[in-house]
């Protein structure tokens, strides 16, 4: 069977604070190519900037767009929230809720 289902995802951090840049970032990447790899999902560019993520993504057809950014959005979330247990917005502060890094 062949198929190729490519999709350009785009999402940014609750009101756009600048969370994702050193090691968060480095770790969002590890995060969302490992959920890829885990649903069958090729991520063939996935550029991580401060505020935002850009994906150039291949789905298998038996997985739907919403159910694929479902699970790279939800895994990473809960994961650098559960990881780093804080997060810092654009005025400095050092701990929140879901806030910042929550998609």
């Amino acid at each position: 069977m062949v198929w190729d289902c490519k999709y350009h995802l785009v999402w940014v951090t609750k009101c756009r604070y600048p969370v994702l840049g050193g090691d968060v970032g480095s770790r969002c990447r590890e995060l969302l190519r490992e959920t890829a790899r885990a649903h069958e999902m090729v991520v063939h560019a996935g550029p991580i900037n401060r505020d935002h993520v850009r994906m150039l993504v291949s789905v298998p057809p038996r997985l739907s767009v919403s159910r694929a950014v479902q699970h790279l959005k939800g895994r990473s979330s809960n994961k650098l929230l559960g990881e780093l247990g804080y997060c810092a917005s654009a005025t400095g502060a050092s701990t929140c809720g879901r806030g910042a890094i929550g998609w």
